[in-house]
């Protein structure tokens, strides 16, 4: 096997919180260098093809290296596998425990010569028992071992097993290389076996994102990805809801297929927090069969339902199913009509080939579904008519009826049914119906708005279709956002304003008669009065100038503005006010486009920003492509299949609902979503819902510990206080041993106490605002944590910048502090209730304790130059663990 050789004339030195890296600092698998076998026995044959260097620490943590290596090797006969490299200089250096964040570079490799250690030692063994020993092996990685992990390592496998002859016996082995397997996504790839130790709804791993990228583009493959309009590809919008359709929002993204698209704007698209069509949006559903729209709602009596298959999103009347399922049976027909009405579940004829009406298997070419976009027809690629014919093949005499790579793993047809036109390559594009509730107005309203409207009546009726299908009038309503209805309200306030001056002198009127016997008449008379003013005002509400606004509601028929009341005796009595001369109302309608200019998008959306260490995650963990509808309808699909089997149906009708790789997305989904799905999961070992405070008699407990530390002049920094409580008590603490220190604590909500508190995102503290000898600095303590320790990275790096003598923190097992050595930590400290959910109550009126899925550790990290002050500090005290243990951690470098 890979062993060594007459390089190492010595035992080779050992390396641990190590990690590689190529000539630009990015890190990268040592699996890339040439490997050396123990028959191998110069390097000038290898190939050199990347230049990688080792980083890490050697003589039990107290010195780091930084070497070029050249070489691996891998040595199988001991108890466990070892791992070696050979430096430039031709020293070998034995791999021990990686940096935590490096091992998922290196997961498949160490998961590879593990099983190859295995296979050495247990030939006979099962392909179960290899796996077992794997996922106990690696049981703290986030996925199970699985096949993937093997097969990027295959000629590292078949090498080894022509070399190594006790690995040639095992039968495990030689399958695997025998059935020469390809990389796929099996379900224990998405079955996290651990969870996150510390859940908040906060993410913004890079890393994270990486990792699921390939598991999105998985996503697309299984789900329509094609415009509903046009079924060409390309940026489109997806449908939030049941349909599961895709659309081309803007002229733009559909220009290259001439489709109308939805008539967005780019700057309306990119302010959406979410789409639904208006399909979806009023639950009015076109029957896919007819064509006819149908309520869809099932609690106000729907008339079409939608096809049970998960990736379907088609809408059937009863009738119209059950006749196209059961075309030559009238009495199976009408009895699926009647199930179908009382709520049963069914899949569309789509599912089934219309020649042999078997099921679709992707995964065999021949069996892939051509389907077409206009009617419940599906094909078989066997089973494809002749008379349909692909792009690739059409000629003068022939038109396209068939693509490949618009649908995934499908083919993408229209039928004979449909006649192609000739100038847009499809069916003519009229097969979209979005219903009309919601956007019928009055027929005055209506004849308001021409008589506005800039635009001339021929424009008008030039609009195009794509106008009329989605006017304004039809979304704008859905998706205006939060920062359109300020700025409009400035004008609102201007008009409001100028309406109370105007109606002052009214009121004032008003207070001088309420002394008045005939009060009782004069408030009617008022109140009649005042109705007239203010139906005068509302019926001019739409004019297009403030000017016009004014002087409808003022001037009488000379041009006059008055404003009229009826005297005590009943007769009118007029208040003469200036008319608008054409200087004044200039000077108006710039003050209101002044105000209406004021007020910016861009201001508005500064103004609302969350702060930069608690911004949502939603749109980094849970993509645009996890719908409402296809969560939905994925589950629905699942049901109606194990519904399907528990009534002894055949396989196929559960394929036809539910084929096998929706239920991999399902597993998917769950790992996407985990930390959303976290408090069903794990019910109250559950501490997220995006802060949660450390209890004050844990507090307590750690300034028993941090104040030995602490020295007089030193500054305390709490960069998410919280309720403020830490600071108090160190304070407390500290004044009883004699030492005097300052404090600083930050946090973006208002604190409990007001002890040295800022209200301040700590990501806007800039270094030059604290002690600029980061010796008289601590730092701590339990910052937001966020999936993968990304958020608590966050705060840190932030808090190094400052280059503090001391870290106090309560993170999770995943944060990493390189330049920082480990002087003690606590696994256990944090264990139980030692949390709390602020504001929060039980029944009993208590406040609620929170506990973890996972206890954080209790870390103490202190700078390279100080740290033998801190070590020795903690092993005269104790400091937490006994004496014998303080070594052990005191050599970890973080």
């Amino acid at each position: 096997m890979a062993s060594s050789d007459e390089e190492a004339d010595t035992m080779p030195e050992s390396v641990s919180t190590y990690h590689f890296a190529n000539d630009k600092d990015e890190p990268i698998s040592f699996s890339l260098l040439p490997i050396r076998w123990r028959e191998s026995k110069n390097l000038d044959d290898e190939k050199k093809n990347h230049m990688i260097f080792l980083k890490g620490s050697v003589d039990n943590g107290l010195r780091t290296i930084y070497k070029q290596v050249i070489a691996w090797k891998f040595d199988l006969s001991n108890k466990t596998p070892q791992i070696s490299v050979l430096t430039k200089e031709k020293c070998w250096m034995e791999l021990g425990k990686p940096r935590k964040s490096y091992e998922i570079i290196i997961r498949t490799v160490l998961i590879t010569v593990h099983c190859l250690h295995f296979a050495r030692w247990n030939p006979e063994a099962s392909g179960k028992s290899v796996w077992d020993y794997l996922s106990k092996t690696f049981s703290l990685y986030e996925h199970r071992p699985s096949q993937n992990d093997l097969v990027e390592h295959l000629d590292l496998i078949g090498e080894a097993v022509q070399k190594e002859n006790s690995l040639a016996k095992c039968k495990f082995l030689l399958n695997f290389l025998e059935e020469k397997p390809r990389k796929k996504m099996s379900d224990e790839d998405f079955k996290a076996t651990t969870m996150s130790a510390f859940i908040v709804d906060d993410v913004e791993d890079d890393n994270f994102e990486d990792l699921e990228e390939d598991e999105s583009n998985d996503e697309d493959e299984l789900f329509d990805s094609v415009c509903a309009f046009c079924d060409n590809g390309g940026n489109i919008l997806c449908c939030e809801g049941s349909c599961l359709r895709s659309f081309h929002a803007t002229a733009e993204s559909g220009e290259e297929s001439a489709c109308e698209s939805l008539g967005f704007t780019n700057r309306e698209v990119e302010v959406m927090q979410s789409f639904f069509c208006k399909n979806c949006k009023f639950k009015q559903h076109q029957c896919f069969a007819c064509g006819k729209l149908g309520s869809s709602d099932k609690f106000s009596g729907a008339e079409v339902f939608r096809c049970a298959n998960a990736t379907c999103g088609h809408f059937y009347h009863p009738h119209c199913a059950a006749t196209l399922l059961h075309r030559e049976d009238k009495v199976a027909a009408e009895e699926l009509q009647k199930k179908i009405v009382a709520g049963e579940s069914f899949a569309c004829p789509i599912h089934k080939c219309c020649i042999c009406k078997l099921v679709e298997d992707k995964k065999k070419s021949d069996l892939q579904f051509a389907v077409c976009r206009r009617c419940p027809t599906s094909y078989h690629k066997k089973c494809l008519p002749k008379e349909i014919v692909f792009e690739n093949e059409a000629d003068d005499d022939t038109i396209a009826r068939a693509w490949q790579n618009l649908l995934p793993n499908r083919i993408l047809i229209y039928c004979l049914k449909h006649n192609i036109i000739e100038g847009i390559g499809t069916p003519v594009r009229d097969h979209i119906r979005f219903p009309d509730v919601g956007e019928k107005k009055s027929a005055a309203e209506a004849q308001k708005r021409r008589q506005t409207s800039e635009r001339p009546a021929n424009v008008e009726e030039g609009l195009s279709k794509k106008r009329r299908l989605t006017s304004e009038e039809s979304y704008s309503g859905s998706f205006r956002t939060k920062a359109s209805k300020e700025m409009s309200s400035s004008a609102k306030i201007i008009k409001i304003t100028a309406s109370e001056k105007i109606s002052s002198e009214s009121n004032s009127l008003r207070k001088m008669r309420m002394n008045n016997p005939s009060r009782k008449t004069v408030r009617e008379n008022t109140k009649s009065g005042s109705s007239e003013v203010e139906r005068s005002t509302t019926a001019n509400e739409n004019k297009t100038s403030l000017g016009d606004k004014l002087n409808a509601s003022m001037t009488n028929d000379s041009g006059n503005a008055k404003l009229r009341k009826p005297d005590v005796f009943g007769s009118e009595l007029d208040i003469s006010l200036p008319s608008l001369d054409a200087d004044t109302e200039r000077r108006l309608l710039a003050l209101v486009k002044e105000a209406a200019s004021s007020i910016t998008l861009e201001d508005v959306i500064k103004k609302h920003e969350v702060p930069s260490t608690h911004a949502h995650s939603s749109k980094n963990v849970v993509d645009k492509n996890i719908t409402l509808g296809k969560v939905e309808g994925t589950v629905e699909a699942v049901r109606t299949a194990i519904k399907k089997l528990e009534e002894k149906c055949s396989i196929e009708d559960a394929k036809a609902v539910c084929e096998p790789d929706v239920l991999n997305q399902v597993f998917k989904w769950k790992n996407k979503l985990r930390v959303y799905l976290a408090p069903f999961l794990y019910g109250m070992r559950y501490t997220s819902f995006g802060r949660h405070f450390t209890k004050v008699e844990k507090l307590m407990e750690i300034a028993d510990i941090l104040h030995w530390y602490v020295e007089n002049g030193d500054m305390i920094v709490d960069f998410c206080c919280g309720a403020n409580d830490f600071s108090c008590i160190m304070n407390k603490k500290l004044e009883e041993m004699g030492k005097r220190c300052s404090y600083k604590n930050y946090d973006v909500i208002q604190s409990k106490n007001d002890f040295n508190f800022e209200k301040r995102d700590w990501m806007t503290v800039c270094p030059d605002e604290l002690p600029k000898k980061g010796s008289q600095l601590i730092m701590g303590l339990n910052p937001p944590f966020g999936v993968k320790a990304a958020l608590a990275n966050k705060f840190i790096d932030r808090a190094l910048q400052f280059k503090p003598k001391l870290l106090i923190l309560i993170v999770p097992p995943e944060t990493e502090r390189k330049p920082y050595d480990l002087v003690w930590k606590d696994d256990r400290f944090l264990s139980g209730k030692s949390f709390y959910l602020p504001g929060s109550v039980n029944e009993n009126e208590k406040q609620m304790d929170q506990w973890n899925v996972t206890a954080p550790p209790l870390y103490l990290w202190s700078r390279q130059d100080w740290s033998a002050k801190h070590k020795a500090i903690a092993q005269k005290h104790g400091h937490p663990f006994r004496q014998q243990e303080i070594s052990k951690f005191g050599k970890e470098t973080l």
